[in-house]
Order: structure tokens, then sequence, then C-alpha cells
């Protein structure tokens, strides 16, 4: 039973589409920004996708460890895709904000990333709910959020 005020444990799968949100809507709004806020932006986005990927890693992948065959490859594509972005990222922050090779990266970025989040929509959540019952995805949730906490004091310990 929960105490007043307290909230159930949110789904594994919720958290995710909670960042996948934030992420798109950081970088929609970095795409539609001035050039003298882009910067600023980018760094903002870079620091949730940074998070984001490796609470995702170190939790929802490693829960999914000794997949077999298409489900193996496609876990293994995944962190791919976020060493892409990171590095995309990097080359934007050296990049001239509004430039024609900046526009170019951010809608790469924009694409890998939608991509992304697509296939972990359809593969990775299915995989979950294969795996998981419902208590076992609001641990993995609660392991997530435990995570990126750790990591966004990581980063403003960094930042100071």
């Amino acid at each position: 039973m929960l105490s007043a005020g307290a909230h159930p444990p949110t789904d594994i799968r919720d958290r995710l589409r909670r960042d996948h949100e934030d992420v798109l809507a950081e970088l929609e709004q970095l795409r539609a920004d001035g050039e003298a806020q882009s910067l600023p932006l980018l760094a903002r986005l870079r620091r949730l996708w940074v998070i984001h990927a490796l609470a995702e890693e170190t939790v929802v992948y490693r829960a999914l460890e000794g997949l077999e065959g298409e489900a193996r490859k496609r876990a293994d594509e995944r962190f791919v895709e976020h060493e892409l972005v990171e590095g995309l990222f990097d080359k934007l922050s050296r990049s001239r904000p509004g430039s024609s090779e900046w526009m170019a990266r951010l809608g790469v970025a924009r694409e890998l990333i939608r991509r992304h989040i697509e296939t972990e929509h359809e593969d990775l959540f299915a995989q979950l709910a294969e795996r998981y019952d419902e208590q076992g995805l609001a641990d993995l949730g609660s392991q997530f959020t435990d995570a990126r906490s750790k990591l966004m004091l990581l980063e403003e310990a960094k930042a100071a």
C-alpha cells in the first residue's frame, strides 16, 4: 500500500518514453531557435542525451543481456547509435551554429535519434515485456531513475 502522496512505481517503458520525448523536444527547440542560443541549447541537449544513454545502457541493456540472434544484433546497434549521436553532438559543438554544416549535422542527428527511439519502442519495449512482469518493469524503472539521478549529480559536479 502506498503512503499518502506517494506515487506508484513507474514502468521502465514509461520512463524511457518520457526521456525520449524530452530529447526530441530539446532537439526541436535547438532547430527552431536562433543562432545565439544554439550552443547553450546544444550543451543542454547533449547532457540530456548522455545521461539518458548511460542510464539506459547500464540498466536496460544490461537487463536484456543474453539475447540471441537478431535481438542480440539489434542490442549491439543501440550502443553504436548512442556513440554516433554523441559524436555528432561533439562535431556540432565545434561548428558554427546556423551554417550549412551545422544544419546538416543537426538533421542527421535528428533522424538518427528518431530512428533509434522508434526501434526501441518497437523492439526493446517488446523484449522487456517478454522478460519482465509488471513489478519487474517497475523495478527497472526505479533503477533507471536512480542511475539518471547519479549521473546528473556527476555531470553537475563536472560542470562546477
